[in-house]
């Protein structure tokens, strides 16, 4: 008798509904391992800690039973790390779009962040190579800026304004290059 097909939905619970997320593709995926290598070179020896997939965060203003699981984020309040997940807000949170996951990415899941105090949040499209960076300013985000890689058919006068790199801002000496974000990822036609 063949084993049963493993669940390999990632599931979270929002509102008290259960979200379940298909499978990444693999330019989710890259974007997630670079994400965190990024973070897990700069943080190392630092009070901070990066959390790749998988660890349950359970925040304080949402329903009871709730939880989520972010493409990656980082904690820099230890004792909020529990052998089960992490309860309370992270420093900083990044979600990897996926075609089934944008709209509670950019909505519900954006606006139980902020109310929990999630300083920094970031939304990475993967198909267009691009960040939106969010901070929270006054218990409110505010969009600091858009960074992308420009398309090889945009006009030079539309790739020279594109943001290609950043600074974190929790972290004001971590530069941050879209290329090492972007590395590995294709445009799929």
């Amino acid at each position: 008798m063949s084993e049963p097909l493993r669940n390999e939905y990632k599931t979270e619970i929002i509102n008290g509904i259960e979200m379940m997320s298909p499978p990444a593709f693999s330019n989710h995926n890259h974007v997630k391992l670079n994400v965190a290598h990024l973070f897990k070179t700069y943080l190392k020896g630092n009070i901070c800690i990066p959390f790749a997939d998988g660890e349950k965060v359970v925040l304080e203003k949402q329903k009871k039973g709730d939880y989520f699981v972010p493409d990656f984020f980082v904690l820099c309040d230890r004792s909020k790390h529990k052998r089960d997940g992490v309860y309370g807000a992270p420093s900083l949170i990044v979600e990897v779009l996926s075609p089934g996951t944008a709209e509670y990415d950019r909505g519900e899941k954006k606006d139980i962040y902020q109310a929990n105090g999630v300083q920094e949040y970031w939304i990475i499209e993967p198909n267009s190579k691009s960040v939106e960076v969010y901070l929270l300013k006054d218990a409110v985000y505010k969009l600091d800026a858009i960074y992308r890689i420009p398309d090889d058919q945009e006009p030079d006068e539309d790739k020279k304004k594109a943001k290609t790199s950043f600074s974190v801002s929790l972290f004001p000496d971590m530069a941050v290059n879209l290329d090492d974000i972007f590395e590995y990822v294709n445009t799929w036609e």
